[in-house]
Protein backbone atom coordinates (compact mmCIF):
# COMPACT_ATOMS: atom_id res chain seq x y z
CA UNK A 1 0.00 0.00 0.00
CA UNK A 2 1.84 3.54 -0.74
CA UNK A 3 1.90 5.68 2.14
CA UNK A 4 -0.28 7.88 0.92
CA UNK A 5 -3.08 5.80 0.89
CA UNK A 6 -2.12 4.43 4.53
CA UNK A 7 -2.92 7.75 5.85
CA UNK A 8 -5.90 8.50 3.72
CA UNK A 9 -6.80 4.67 5.62
CA UNK A 10 -5.91 6.20 8.87
CA UNK A 11 -7.56 9.49 8.91
CA UNK A 12 -10.92 7.67 7.58
CA UNK A 13 -10.91 5.56 10.35
CA UNK A 14 -9.46 8.34 13.02
CA UNK A 15 -6.25 6.97 13.66
CA UNK A 16 -4.53 10.01 12.73
CA UNK A 17 -5.70 11.98 16.53
CA UNK A 18 -2.65 9.41 17.55
CA UNK A 19 -0.72 11.05 15.16
CA UNK A 20 2.19 13.32 15.71
CA UNK A 21 0.25 16.91 15.01
CA UNK A 22 3.39 17.74 12.67
CA UNK A 23 5.17 15.81 9.79
CA UNK A 24 8.21 17.13 8.79
CA UNK A 25 8.24 18.97 5.28
CA UNK A 26 11.18 15.90 3.52
CA UNK A 27 8.19 13.83 4.39
CA UNK A 28 4.86 15.13 3.97
CA UNK A 29 2.70 14.89 0.32
CA UNK A 30 3.18 17.86 -1.45
CA UNK A 31 0.16 19.26 -2.99
CA UNK A 32 -0.53 18.59 -6.85
CA UNK A 33 -3.43 20.69 -6.89
CA UNK A 34 -5.27 22.87 -4.79
CA UNK A 35 -8.93 23.73 -3.82
CA UNK A 36 -10.16 27.52 -2.58
CA UNK A 37 -13.98 27.47 -1.30
CA UNK A 38 -15.76 31.01 -1.61
CA UNK A 39 -18.55 31.40 0.79
CA UNK A 40 -21.15 33.87 0.14
CA UNK A 41 -22.14 33.88 3.88
CA UNK A 42 -26.03 34.45 4.85
CA UNK A 43 -27.86 33.17 1.48
CA UNK A 44 -26.73 35.05 -1.77
CA UNK A 45 -29.10 35.82 -4.57
CA UNK A 46 -28.33 34.05 -7.92
CA UNK A 47 -30.58 35.94 -9.88
CA UNK A 48 -28.74 39.18 -9.08
CA UNK A 49 -25.85 37.51 -10.26
CA UNK A 50 -25.65 34.17 -13.00
CA UNK A 51 -29.11 33.11 -13.02
CA UNK A 52 -30.84 36.38 -14.07
CA UNK A 53 -34.47 36.55 -14.83
CA UNK A 54 -35.49 40.03 -15.41
CA UNK A 55 -38.50 42.28 -15.12
CA UNK A 56 -40.48 38.76 -15.38
CA UNK A 57 -43.59 40.18 -13.74
CA UNK A 58 -43.59 35.89 -12.33
CA UNK A 59 -45.58 36.98 -8.79
CA UNK A 60 -47.77 40.03 -8.98
CA UNK A 61 -49.98 38.17 -6.39
CA UNK A 62 -47.08 37.96 -3.94
CA UNK A 63 -45.82 41.64 -4.95
CA UNK A 64 -46.42 44.63 -5.56
CA UNK A 65 -43.34 45.79 -5.76
CA UNK A 66 -41.72 45.99 -9.56
CA UNK A 67 -44.77 44.51 -11.02
CA UNK A 68 -44.05 41.00 -9.08
CA UNK A 69 -40.87 40.63 -10.59
CA UNK A 70 -38.17 38.55 -9.91
CA UNK A 71 -35.15 41.42 -10.50
CA UNK A 72 -35.62 45.25 -10.81
CA UNK A 73 -34.01 45.39 -14.16
CA UNK A 74 -34.41 43.74 -17.39
CA UNK A 75 -32.29 41.63 -18.89
CA UNK A 76 -28.85 42.73 -20.91
CA UNK A 77 -28.32 40.70 -24.03
CA UNK A 78 -24.45 42.18 -23.62
CA UNK A 79 -24.34 40.36 -20.53
CA UNK A 80 -22.51 37.01 -21.48
CA UNK A 81 -20.11 34.71 -22.39
CA UNK A 82 -20.65 31.49 -24.16
CA UNK A 83 -23.59 30.32 -22.23
CA UNK A 84 -23.06 32.60 -19.10
CA UNK A 85 -25.85 35.30 -18.55
CA UNK A 86 -25.41 37.38 -15.67
CA UNK A 87 -27.59 40.32 -14.18
CA UNK A 88 -27.50 43.83 -15.60
CA UNK A 89 -26.66 46.86 -12.53
CA UNK A 90 -30.22 48.21 -11.04
CA UNK A 91 -30.53 51.98 -11.09
CA UNK A 92 -31.85 51.55 -7.72
CA UNK A 93 -28.52 50.56 -6.34
CA UNK A 94 -27.03 53.89 -5.67
CA UNK A 95 -27.72 57.54 -6.53
CA UNK A 96 -24.23 57.96 -7.00
CA UNK A 97 -23.06 57.14 -11.05
CA UNK A 98 -19.53 56.06 -9.94
CA UNK A 99 -21.14 53.48 -7.36
CA UNK A 100 -23.27 52.05 -10.30
CA UNK A 101 -20.27 52.13 -13.04
CA UNK A 102 -18.03 50.42 -10.10
CA UNK A 103 -20.37 47.64 -9.64
CA UNK A 104 -20.99 46.96 -13.23
CA UNK A 105 -17.78 47.18 -13.65
CA UNK A 106 -16.67 44.25 -11.17
CA UNK A 107 -19.36 41.99 -12.73
CA UNK A 108 -18.19 42.44 -16.89
CA UNK A 109 -14.94 42.25 -15.71
CA UNK A 110 -14.97 39.27 -13.81
CA UNK A 111 -17.33 37.32 -15.91
CA UNK A 112 -15.89 38.29 -18.89
CA UNK A 113 -12.05 37.69 -17.77
CA UNK A 114 -12.46 34.55 -16.77
CA UNK A 115 -16.02 33.15 -18.31
CA UNK A 116 -13.91 30.76 -20.49
CA UNK A 117 -12.87 28.63 -17.06
CA UNK A 118 -16.36 29.58 -15.20
CA UNK A 119 -18.89 26.51 -14.97
CA UNK A 120 -21.88 28.38 -13.56
CA UNK A 121 -24.42 25.85 -11.93
CA UNK A 122 -28.05 26.54 -11.66
CA UNK A 123 -31.05 25.15 -10.42
CA UNK A 124 -29.59 23.29 -7.34
CA UNK A 125 -32.60 22.65 -4.92
CA UNK A 126 -31.22 22.78 -1.26
CA UNK A 127 -33.61 21.64 0.34
CA UNK A 128 -33.84 24.35 2.83
CA UNK A 129 -34.09 27.61 3.67
CA UNK A 130 -32.30 27.49 7.07
CA UNK A 131 -28.77 29.17 7.38
CA UNK A 132 -26.74 25.91 9.19
CA UNK A 133 -28.72 23.53 7.33
CA UNK A 134 -27.93 25.21 3.99
CA UNK A 135 -24.28 25.80 4.34
CA UNK A 136 -23.83 21.82 5.93
CA UNK A 137 -25.60 20.73 2.92
CA UNK A 138 -24.06 23.39 0.11
CA UNK A 139 -20.44 22.44 1.07
CA UNK A 140 -21.00 18.76 2.52
CA UNK A 141 -23.29 17.21 0.43
CA UNK A 142 -25.73 15.86 3.37
CA UNK A 143 -27.81 17.92 5.71
CA UNK A 144 -27.49 15.58 8.67
CA UNK A 145 -24.44 16.50 10.91
CA UNK A 146 -21.03 14.14 10.41
CA UNK A 147 -19.72 14.76 7.04
CA UNK A 148 -16.63 17.18 6.76
CA UNK A 149 -16.48 20.14 4.24
CA UNK A 150 -15.55 19.70 0.88
CA UNK A 151 -12.54 21.11 1.19
CA UNK A 152 -11.87 19.05 4.46
CA UNK A 153 -12.29 15.98 2.73
CA UNK A 154 -9.77 17.44 -0.27
CA UNK A 155 -6.80 17.95 2.10
CA UNK A 156 -7.73 14.64 4.28
CA UNK A 157 -7.58 12.39 0.76
CA UNK A 158 -4.41 14.47 -0.71
CA UNK A 159 -1.91 16.18 1.74
CA UNK A 160 -3.37 14.88 5.25
CA UNK A 161 0.07 15.38 7.15
CA UNK A 162 0.69 18.76 5.87
CA UNK A 163 0.99 21.49 9.05
CA UNK A 164 -1.85 23.83 7.91
CA UNK A 165 -3.65 21.23 5.45
CA UNK A 166 -7.06 23.09 5.71
CA UNK A 167 -7.15 27.08 6.08
CA UNK A 168 -10.46 27.84 6.99
CA UNK A 169 -11.47 31.79 7.58
CA UNK A 170 -15.43 30.42 8.06
CA UNK A 171 -18.24 28.98 6.71
CA UNK A 172 -18.46 25.57 7.03
CA UNK A 173 -15.28 23.76 8.25
CA UNK A 174 -16.09 20.68 9.64
CA UNK A 175 -13.32 18.25 9.78
CA UNK A 176 -14.38 15.27 11.55
CA UNK A 177 -11.13 14.95 12.73
CA UNK A 178 -9.86 14.12 9.33
CA UNK A 179 -7.62 16.36 9.35
CA UNK A 180 -5.85 19.48 10.98
CA UNK A 181 -8.11 22.91 10.56
CA UNK A 182 -5.88 26.20 10.87
CA UNK A 183 -7.14 29.76 11.36
CA UNK A 184 -5.54 31.88 9.25
CA UNK A 185 -6.73 34.95 7.77
CA UNK A 186 -4.18 37.89 10.06
CA UNK A 187 -1.01 38.47 8.03
CA UNK A 188 0.82 39.92 11.11
CA UNK A 189 0.35 36.95 13.03
CA UNK A 190 1.10 34.41 10.58
CA UNK A 191 4.70 36.76 10.84
CA UNK A 192 4.92 36.61 14.46
CA UNK A 193 4.12 32.50 14.29
CA UNK A 194 6.96 32.22 11.95
CA UNK A 195 9.00 34.33 13.29
CA UNK A 196 8.28 35.36 16.76
CA UNK A 197 11.32 36.39 17.60
CA UNK A 198 12.44 39.05 14.64
CA UNK A 199 11.10 42.35 16.00
CA UNK A 200 12.12 43.88 19.32
CA UNK A 201 10.23 47.28 20.98
CA UNK A 202 9.92 48.63 16.91
CA UNK A 203 13.57 48.20 15.87
CA UNK A 204 12.97 45.87 13.31
CA UNK A 205 14.33 42.83 13.06
CA UNK A 206 16.69 41.65 15.38
CA UNK A 207 18.10 38.64 15.15
CA UNK A 208 17.69 38.54 11.04
CA UNK A 209 17.67 40.81 8.18
CA UNK A 210 14.83 41.11 6.29
CA UNK A 211 15.70 39.13 3.60
CA UNK A 212 17.66 36.77 5.98
CA UNK A 213 20.71 37.33 3.94
CA UNK A 214 22.29 37.53 7.32
CA UNK A 215 20.59 35.42 10.33
CA UNK A 216 22.06 35.09 13.49
CA UNK A 217 18.81 33.50 14.63
CA UNK A 218 19.77 30.11 14.01
CA UNK A 219 22.14 29.91 16.61
CA UNK A 220 19.36 30.27 18.47
CA UNK A 221 17.03 27.94 17.12
CA UNK A 222 19.76 25.09 17.11
CA UNK A 223 20.40 26.24 21.15
CA UNK A 224 16.64 25.13 21.29
CA UNK A 225 16.22 22.02 19.51
CA UNK A 226 19.01 20.89 21.09
CA UNK A 227 17.32 21.42 24.34
CA UNK A 228 14.52 19.87 23.39
CA UNK A 229 16.44 16.60 22.48
CA UNK A 230 18.10 16.24 25.48
CA UNK A 231 15.03 16.69 27.30
CA UNK A 232 13.42 14.04 25.23
CA UNK A 233 15.77 11.73 25.72
CA UNK A 234 15.47 12.25 29.46
CA UNK A 235 11.77 11.71 29.68
CA UNK A 236 10.85 8.22 30.30
CA UNK A 237 7.63 8.69 29.49
CA UNK A 238 5.93 7.91 26.15
CA UNK A 239 3.66 10.31 25.48
CA UNK A 240 5.52 12.85 27.18
CA UNK A 241 8.40 12.16 24.45
CA UNK A 242 5.92 12.05 21.52
CA UNK A 243 4.80 15.80 22.93
CA UNK A 244 8.33 17.16 22.63
CA UNK A 245 8.49 15.46 19.51
CA UNK A 246 5.60 17.52 17.84
CA UNK A 247 7.52 20.62 19.64
CA UNK A 248 10.46 19.80 18.26
CA UNK A 249 9.23 19.08 14.85
CA UNK A 250 6.90 23.04 15.32
CA UNK A 251 10.10 25.19 16.37
CA UNK A 252 11.81 23.33 12.97
CA UNK A 253 12.71 25.55 10.18
CA UNK A 254 11.15 22.24 8.07
CA UNK A 255 8.22 23.30 9.49
CA UNK A 256 8.33 25.76 6.82
CA UNK A 257 6.57 28.88 8.45
CA UNK A 258 9.24 31.10 7.42
CA UNK A 259 8.76 30.42 4.05
CA UNK A 260 5.28 31.35 4.47
CA UNK A 261 6.11 34.87 6.09
CA UNK A 262 8.75 35.53 2.79
CA UNK A 263 6.29 33.98 0.50
CA UNK A 264 3.55 36.46 2.12
CA UNK A 265 5.75 39.23 1.77
CA UNK A 266 6.42 38.71 -1.84
CA UNK A 267 2.75 38.31 -2.46
CA UNK A 268 1.59 42.18 -0.47
CA UNK A 269 4.90 43.52 -2.43
CA UNK A 270 4.01 42.49 -5.84
CA UNK A 271 0.14 41.96 -6.03
CA UNK A 272 -1.64 45.02 -5.58
CA UNK A 273 -4.72 45.61 -3.92
CA UNK A 274 -5.85 49.05 -4.82
CA UNK A 275 -4.60 48.08 -8.73
CA UNK A 276 -7.11 44.59 -8.81
CA UNK A 277 -9.72 46.41 -9.10
CA UNK A 278 -10.67 49.04 -6.94
CA UNK A 279 -8.77 50.92 -4.06
CA UNK A 280 -10.00 49.59 -0.80
CA UNK A 281 -12.91 47.52 -1.83
CA UNK A 282 -13.20 43.94 -0.61
CA UNK A 283 -9.80 43.94 1.44
CA UNK A 284 -10.80 41.32 4.26
CA UNK A 285 -11.35 38.66 1.04
CA UNK A 286 -8.35 39.91 -0.18
CA UNK A 287 -6.23 39.69 3.05
CA UNK A 288 -7.87 36.49 2.91
CA UNK A 289 -6.63 35.78 -0.30
CA UNK A 290 -3.07 36.66 0.70
CA UNK A 291 -2.33 34.16 3.44
CA UNK A 292 -3.87 31.05 1.78
CA UNK A 293 -1.84 31.89 -1.68
CA UNK A 294 1.29 32.26 -0.04
CA UNK A 295 0.55 29.19 2.39
CA UNK A 296 -0.53 27.36 -0.80
CA UNK A 297 3.72 28.62 -2.32
CA UNK A 298 4.93 27.04 1.04
CA UNK A 299 3.46 23.80 0.61
CA UNK A 300 1.94 24.08 3.87
CA UNK A 301 -1.98 23.91 2.81
CA UNK A 302 -4.22 22.11 0.41
CA UNK A 303 -7.07 23.68 0.40
CA UNK A 304 -9.09 26.62 2.20
CA UNK A 305 -12.07 28.29 3.04
CA UNK A 306 -12.27 31.96 2.38
CA UNK A 307 -15.56 34.10 3.94
CA UNK A 308 -17.67 37.09 2.82
CA UNK A 309 -20.70 37.64 4.50
CA UNK A 310 -23.26 40.53 3.99
CA UNK A 311 -26.13 38.01 1.92
CA UNK A 312 -29.13 38.05 4.63
CA UNK A 313 -30.66 40.78 2.42
CA UNK A 314 -34.68 40.74 4.00
CA UNK A 315 -34.54 44.80 3.27
CA UNK A 316 -33.22 47.12 0.61
CA UNK A 317 -31.96 43.94 -1.56
CA UNK A 318 -30.79 46.28 -3.75
CA UNK A 319 -28.58 48.47 -2.61
CA UNK A 320 -26.90 45.51 -0.50
CA UNK A 321 -26.55 42.53 -2.65
CA UNK A 322 -24.97 44.22 -5.49
CA UNK A 323 -22.01 45.90 -3.79
CA UNK A 324 -21.31 42.98 -2.04
CA UNK A 325 -21.78 40.67 -4.56
CA UNK A 326 -19.23 43.12 -6.49
CA UNK A 327 -16.56 42.98 -4.04
CA UNK A 328 -17.13 38.82 -3.52
CA UNK A 329 -16.28 38.70 -7.24
CA UNK A 330 -13.53 41.52 -6.91
CA UNK A 331 -12.19 39.46 -4.11
CA UNK A 332 -11.96 36.42 -6.44
CA UNK A 333 -10.18 38.66 -9.12
CA UNK A 334 -7.37 39.19 -6.74
CA UNK A 335 -7.00 35.84 -5.40
CA UNK A 336 -6.51 34.58 -9.59
CA UNK A 337 -3.83 37.45 -9.23
CA UNK A 338 -2.18 35.94 -6.49
CA UNK A 339 -2.47 32.70 -7.71
CA UNK A 340 -0.66 33.43 -10.87
CA UNK A 341 1.75 35.49 -9.49
CA UNK A 342 2.81 32.36 -7.42
CA UNK A 343 2.31 30.40 -10.21
CA UNK A 344 -0.39 27.93 -9.25
CA UNK A 345 -3.44 29.40 -10.63
CA UNK A 346 -3.33 26.32 -13.19
CA UNK A 347 -3.27 23.95 -10.54
CA UNK A 348 -6.11 25.76 -8.30
CA UNK A 349 -9.79 25.34 -8.32
CA UNK A 350 -12.14 27.67 -6.74
CA UNK A 351 -15.80 26.81 -5.93
CA UNK A 352 -18.26 29.77 -4.92
CA UNK A 353 -21.44 29.32 -3.47
CA UNK A 354 -23.61 30.29 -0.44
CA UNK A 355 -26.19 28.86 2.50
CA UNK A 356 -29.00 29.10 -0.09
CA UNK A 357 -31.42 31.84 -2.73
CA UNK A 358 -33.56 34.51 -2.05
CA UNK A 359 -37.02 35.05 -2.78
CA UNK A 360 -37.51 35.45 -6.41
CA UNK A 361 -40.01 38.81 -5.58
CA UNK A 362 -39.09 41.49 -3.31
CA UNK A 363 -41.03 41.83 -0.06
CA UNK A 364 -42.86 44.61 1.59
CA UNK A 365 -39.30 46.47 2.64
CA UNK A 366 -37.41 45.44 -1.01
CA UNK A 367 -36.01 42.85 0.71
CA UNK A 368 -35.45 39.31 -0.27
CA UNK A 369 -36.30 36.22 2.08
CA UNK A 370 -34.88 32.81 2.19
CA UNK A 371 -35.11 30.26 -0.77
CA UNK A 372 -34.21 26.95 -1.18
CA UNK A 373 -33.03 27.41 -4.79
CA UNK A 374 -29.41 27.95 -5.87
CA UNK A 375 -26.33 28.49 -7.76
CA UNK A 376 -22.51 27.55 -7.60
CA UNK A 377 -19.64 28.95 -9.50
CA UNK A 378 -16.91 26.74 -10.46
CA UNK A 379 -13.84 28.21 -11.22
CA UNK A 380 -11.05 25.71 -12.46
CA UNK A 381 -7.60 25.26 -14.86
CA UNK A 382 -8.85 24.28 -18.37
CA UNK A 383 -11.12 26.16 -21.31
CA UNK A 384 -15.07 25.66 -20.87
CA UNK A 385 -16.33 27.90 -23.45
CA UNK A 386 -18.08 29.73 -20.94
CA UNK A 387 -20.33 26.69 -19.35
CA UNK A 388 -23.48 27.07 -18.00
CA UNK A 389 -24.70 23.11 -16.36
CA UNK A 390 -28.59 23.45 -14.67
CA UNK A 391 -31.08 25.65 -14.87
CA UNK A 392 -33.76 26.97 -12.46
CA UNK A 393 -37.37 27.33 -14.24
CA UNK A 394 -38.26 30.66 -15.39
CA UNK A 395 -39.98 32.21 -11.82
CA UNK A 396 -36.90 30.49 -10.31
CA UNK A 397 -37.86 26.97 -8.79
CA UNK A 398 -35.67 24.40 -8.77
CA UNK A 399 -37.10 21.48 -11.82
CA UNK A 400 -36.15 17.88 -12.98
CA UNK A 401 -33.47 18.42 -15.53
CA UNK A 402 -31.70 15.16 -17.60
CA UNK A 403 -28.75 14.20 -15.95
CA UNK A 404 -26.05 14.36 -19.27
CA UNK A 405 -27.24 17.88 -20.94
CA UNK A 406 -28.06 19.77 -17.53
CA UNK A 407 -31.12 21.13 -19.80
CA UNK A 408 -35.16 20.94 -18.12
CA UNK A 409 -36.26 17.66 -19.01
CA UNK A 410 -39.87 16.09 -16.76
CA UNK A 411 -38.11 12.21 -17.06
CA UNK A 412 -34.97 14.02 -14.66
CA UNK A 413 -34.11 14.38 -11.31
CA UNK A 414 -33.82 17.20 -9.16
CA UNK A 415 -30.44 18.67 -8.64
CA UNK A 416 -28.98 18.84 -5.20
CA UNK A 417 -25.91 20.03 -3.46
CA UNK A 418 -25.18 15.92 -3.21
CA UNK A 419 -24.93 15.62 -7.05
CA UNK A 420 -23.03 18.71 -6.98
CA UNK A 421 -20.43 17.67 -4.02
CA UNK A 422 -20.51 14.30 -6.02
CA UNK A 423 -19.17 16.10 -9.46
CA UNK A 424 -16.84 18.28 -7.32
CA UNK A 425 -14.84 15.34 -5.98
CA UNK A 426 -15.16 13.46 -9.44
CA UNK A 427 -13.39 17.23 -10.95
CA UNK A 428 -10.95 17.04 -8.30
CA UNK A 429 -9.93 13.66 -8.42
CA UNK A 430 -11.02 12.44 -5.14
CA UNK A 431 -14.13 10.41 -5.75
CA UNK A 432 -11.80 7.07 -5.48
CA UNK A 433 -10.38 8.01 -2.04
CA UNK A 434 -10.72 5.41 0.73
CA UNK A 435 -12.63 8.43 2.12
CA UNK A 436 -15.34 7.93 -0.19
CA UNK A 437 -16.64 4.98 1.76
CA UNK A 438 -17.03 6.95 5.01
CA UNK A 439 -18.63 9.77 3.45
CA UNK A 440 -21.10 8.39 0.81
CA UNK A 441 -23.46 10.32 -1.13
CA UNK A 442 -25.15 8.04 -2.80
CA UNK A 443 -26.80 10.08 -5.86
CA UNK A 444 -27.18 9.19 -9.37
CA UNK A 445 -23.63 11.29 -11.85
CA UNK A 446 -24.90 14.66 -13.04
CA UNK A 447 -22.16 15.30 -15.67
CA UNK A 448 -22.09 18.74 -14.49
CA UNK A 449 -17.75 18.75 -15.79
CA UNK A 450 -18.00 16.37 -18.29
Amino acid sequence: MKRRHFLQLMAATGMTAHMPLWTPKAHAAVPQQFLVVVNASGGWDPTSLCDPKGLNGAYEAQSDRHLGSTNSVDLDPAKAFGDIRWSAIPSFVSADDTVLQRIESQFDQFFNTYGNRLTIINGIDTGTNNHDTGNRVVWSGQQEIGYPSLAAYFAAATSPTLPMAFISNGGYDFTDSLVARARASNADFINELADPNHYSNGRGFLYRSSDRSIDQYSAVLAAQQARIQRQQLQEALPLRRQQLGQLFGVRSEDSNLGQLSVSLADIKANVSRDSNWNPNRSNNLKSQAEVVTAAFHSGLAASANLNIGGFDTHGNHDSSAYPQLGDLLEGIHFLQAALQFAGIADRTTVVVGSDFGRTPYYNSGNGKDHWPVTSMMVLHPGSTGGKVFGASSSDFRAQTLNRSTGLADAGGDKLTPAHVNQALRKLLGVDQSVLNSNYPLRVNDFDIFA
